[in-house]
This record gives C-alpha cells, sequence and structure tokens, in this order.
C-alpha cells in the first residue's frame, strides 16, 4: 500500500540551468573577488608590519633613554671598553752590542 499524501506533494522540479556566459560570470565573480580580498590582506599585513617595527622602535628608544636615569630591569648599559688590536711587547733583552746607559 502506498500512503496517498506521498502521491499528493507537488514534485520539486529541477533549479533551471545556468548558460555558458552566466557560469563565466559567476565563477570569474569568485575569483575576481578572492583576488581582491588576498590584495588587501597583503596591505593590512605590510602596514601592520611596518606599525609593529615602528612601535618596537620606539620602545626600545624609550628603555634605552630611560636606562640613563633609573634601572629598568637589567637593560642599563654597561661600560664600554674598547680593546685595541696591539699587544704588549715583552721586554727586550740587551745584547752585546747595545750600550748601557748609565
Amino acid at each position: 500500500m502506498v500512503n496517498s499524501s506521498a502521491k499528493e506533494m507537488p514534485r520539486q522540479s529541477e533549479p533551471r540551468r545556468l548558460s555558458l556566459a552566466e557560469q563565466w560570470s559567476q565563477i570569474s565573480g569568485i575569483v575576481m573577488g578572492a583576488a581582491s580580498r588576498a590584495e588587501e590582506a597583503t596591505r593590512c599585513h605590510a602596514s601592520a608590519t611596518l606599525q609593529l617595527d615602528l612601535a618596537q622602535y620606539a620602545l626600545t628608544s624609550l628603555v634605552d633613554e630611560l636606562s640613563a636615569v633609573m634601572d629598568v630591569g637589567g637593560r642599563r648599559r654597561r661600560a664600554t671598553v674598547h680593546v685595541l688590536g696591539v699587544a704588549p711587547q715583552p721586554p727586550r733583552r740587551p745584547t752585546m752590542g747595545d750600550a748601557i746607559a748609565a
């Protein structure tokens, strides 16, 4: 036995098929939108990178300036000692031909 309510349901029709031009238009719209969003993301990323670099530079400069007047958790500049590349010469021993100063 077949239920009579199943026979009364309207038959769903398939959606209209898109023409080739309509399909191309839809696909190209999707691809162009994705490319546009990718370009915008690249611009935002570059801008954020620049802003982070500037903020890091400003913070480092501020800490360096403050370290001259206050202890900033181990960031105080230590004295710079410049070492020349000249090694001390060992004392010369007088040889027989050298005169000895009196």
